[in-house]
């Protein structure tokens, strides 16, 4: 199939990535991780763009893993998923990885894998008319995409079981109050809404936002000492470059910073 099954646009400093399945319900596939790898690398290494917006094409953001797919394969399964995760996995970090924050726009049904893509964004805003499942067990699969490491660090590891064992569905005010989502919003505003986010984010002190994402990564599993340090190392950084300069020469100015790409 030619048609790319992600479609990266971008405008001015902001890039939007989009699930391009909706025949599917954006289901994932092989040739879809890796288009997905594609954009988010393209991303990743375009200096021109500062922030990027997440989102799916039709009534679903994302309906999880293609079972099709595996009934199709059967008997050839693992190399298949050894593909499929590898490429999956290599987006998901650099979702996590790469400096630009990243805002989901949640248009619909996150599920499994879906669900994975969704809550791997920086600022994760859903549409009211979305649902949610953690999918897998009921398929008798396990999860991937990184949702067994995120998921807990959001929510608990109470809830986190919870939700994967019994895959029941659950609404956008309900992953609001246990801290899945930051934002829940009218369908129709969604995309407005994520612009606007996205907007604001791309005239910020990217580099700075990296620091605090490779900041946050580490935060669970390095000792206090070491982080420190790698604090220290980072506000060293960030103090002398030309975004850390102008920010504290506007702060004392009481001006708007004009950030730009160090």
């Amino acid at each position: 199939m030619s048609e790319k099954m992600v479609i990266l646009t971008k405008e001015d400093k902001v890039a939007t990535v989009t699930l391009n399945r909706p025949e599917f319900n954006n289901a994932i596939d092989l040739n879809l991780v890796k288009d997905l790898y594609d954009a988010f690398k393209d991303c990743h290494h375009d200096s021109s763009i500062r922030s990027v917006i997440f989102t799916g094409n039709g009534t679903m953001f994302s309906a999880g893993g293609d079972l099709s797919l595996f009934k199709k394969n059967a008997d050839n399964l693992g190399p298949l998923v050894t593909d499929m995760t590898a490429y999956f996995h290599q987006a998901i970090t650099l979702m996590h990885r790469m400096e630009k924050p990243i805002i989901t726009a949640i248009n619909g049904t996150a599920a499994g894998g879906g669900l994975s893509l969704a809550i791997s964004g920086d600022i994760v805003i859903s549409s009211d008319q979305a649902k949610f499942s953690c999918a897998y067990t009921a398929a008798g699969l396990s999860p991937d995409g990184s949702m067994t490491y995120v998921l807990p660090r959001l929510i608990g590891m109470k809830k986190t079981k919870e939700l994967m064992i019994t895959n029941r569905r659950f609404l956008p005010d309900e992953a609001l109050n246990m801290g899945m989502i930051d934002e829940v919003v009218k369908h129709d505003q969604l995309n407005k809404t994520a612009l606007d986010m996205a907007t604001t984010l791309a005239n910020g002190a990217t580099k700075a936002y990296g620091a605090v994402k490779s900041l946050l990564a580490e935060t669970f599993s390095s000792s206090l000492e070491s982080h420190l340090e790698q604090e220290a190392r980072f506000l060293n950084i960030r103090a002398q470059s030309k975004d850390g300069k102008e920010g504290v020469k506007a702060f004392i100015e009481k001006r708007k910073p004009n950030f730009v790409a160090d």
